[in-house]
């Protein structure tokens, strides 16, 4: 315990030598009892670091990351995993190098195309439950059902013509005709705003492909699914051949009928993915939603199904494995590097607002 204070102690005489030095108070000027301390450690600490630039890398290699000469970050693993930074099987996957130094294989965490992809789809997820669902049951859920009929409500009935069985007759079948024109108007809003929703969602995964696939191809001057489909890899395996290729087919099947509205895309539909069709005949020229099966469940299938595509896809053409995505990169280790440092020159995680009073 006594060992933990005494390091704990300079580390923290460490930092404030670097922030006085630095001028990094950037919340509030430092107190007296601070510039006291500083005036006690200041030579000791001069004569450690004489000659050396006050950078901020310079004081992580306590935790070990290192600046290299090239301006990229090399790690030492060891040393992070001896002050409890990165777990046991993190530690074993950075230790199989010939390197001294780990060196993460982009800088953020964007610079790899499916985390790009898996973004993306993600946002598309997280709102359609959090924001397009709720609206559009709120939507349907509004539409009011009409006034029953009552036989006294018949014309004839009031005046004597009909007796009590036809009115009676008359107001059962006028409540079926409201109820079916109540429940065709839920029916044709609750299409319509599925369908928006599914273009949208469509739109947005086809930009997103767009953009990934131009960072590959940057003389890319004309856009098809195709190009995905298409792309050759050194590994010789086809992007057609992957797994969870018939999620993407399938919703490019669905998005081209809800655009073109033509015989084509139905009859592609039926051959790709006939469970989405409702199981009636197709006219040319009927809007697509009277013939499909819209729903949560479709939209979610989709979705989850397009994302491991797309981690397919990326193993596949970028050689980039999703789980080591999620941590092979520099600014991973320098914010677990910085949390760290924040937490013992800032404990409670103050803000500089939470000086102002």
């Amino acid at each position: 315990m006594k060992k933990n204070r005494i390091t704990r102690k300079n580390l923290l005489d460490m930092y404030l030598y670097l922030d006085m030095n630095n001028n990094s108070f950037y919340r509030n000027s430092p107190s007296e009892p601070m510039k006291k301390r500083f005036e006690k450690i200041k030579d000791k600490y001069d004569k450690i670091f004489a000659g050396r630039q006050f950078r901020e890398y310079e004081w992580n290699e306590y935790y070990g990351l290192f600046k290299l000469s090239n301006g990229r970050i090399g790690i030492d693993p060891k040393r992070m995993f001896k002050k409890h930074l990165i777990s046991d099987e993190l530690f074993n996957s950075m230790s199989k190098r010939k390197t001294t130094y780990f060196h993460p294989r982009y800088k953020d965490y964007y610079d790899y195309r499916v985390n790009q992809f898996v973004f993306e789809i993600d946002e598309i997820k997280n709102s359609f439950l959090k924001t397009h669902k709720p609206i559009i049951d709120k939507s349907v859920e509004d539409i009011k059902q009409m006034q029953p009929f009552s036989p006294g409500d018949y014309d004839n009935f009031q005046m004597g013509i009909s007796g009590p069985g036809a009115a009676q007759t008359w107001a059962n079948w006028m409540n079926i005709k409201n109820a079916c024109e109540i429940n065709f108007k839920k029916f044709e809003l609750y299409n319509s705003l599925y369908a928006q929703f599914f273009h949208s969602m469509a739109s947005r995964i086809e930009a997103i492909s767009v953009t990934v696939y131009s960072s590959i191809n940057p003389k890319m001057k004309k856009w098809s699914r195709d190009k995905l489909y298409d792309y050759k890899n050194k590994k010789g395996i086809s992007s057609r051949k992957l797994p969870s290729f018939k999620y993407h087919n399938n919703l490019y099947s669905i998005w081209n009928f809800i655009k073109h509205n033509n015989l084509s895309t139905y009859e592609k539909l039926k051959r790709d993915y006939p469970s989405v069709l409702i199981e009636k005949e197709y006219t040319t020229g009927d809007l697509a939603i009277h013939y499909l099966k819209l729903d949560e469940k479709l939209i979610l299938d989709l979705l989850n199904g397009v994302r491991k595509y797309f981690i397919e896809w990326c193993e596949a053409n970028c050689n980039e494995n999703y789980a080591e995505a999620q941590w092979n990169y520099e600014s991973y280790f320098t914010k677990i590097v910085y949390d760290e440092i924040e937490m013992i020159r800032n404990p409670l995680g103050l803000e500089w607002w939470d000086e102002l009073d």
